[in-house]
């Protein structure tokens, strides 16, 4: 019995690694298997989102919402 999911049968994620964070797994019908995209092609194949779903999404992204403290440049 398969411990990951990648070692089912029915996965097709190519090789895992760095480039494919914050990528969402989906089933892909036209092959038969899951695989994983990136969020933006998801966003990307809704056609007509409902009306519903963009009130969600802008209530999300209220800039009252969001916390700014600060950006890190991190070290060079």
């Amino acid at each position: 019995m398969p411990i990951k999911l990648r070692d089912l049968g029915d996965t097709n994620f190519g090789s895992l690694n760095q480039s494919k964070n914050k990528n969402v797994i989906r089933y892909n019908h036209s092959i038969g298997k899951f695989d994983i995209i990136s969020a933006d092609e998801v966003l990307s194949k809704a056609d007509n989102p409902p009306e519903s779903f963009i009130d969600v999404v802008e209530s999300e992204i209220d800039i009252n919402n969001v916390t700014f403290t600060g950006i890190d440049g991190g070290v060079f």
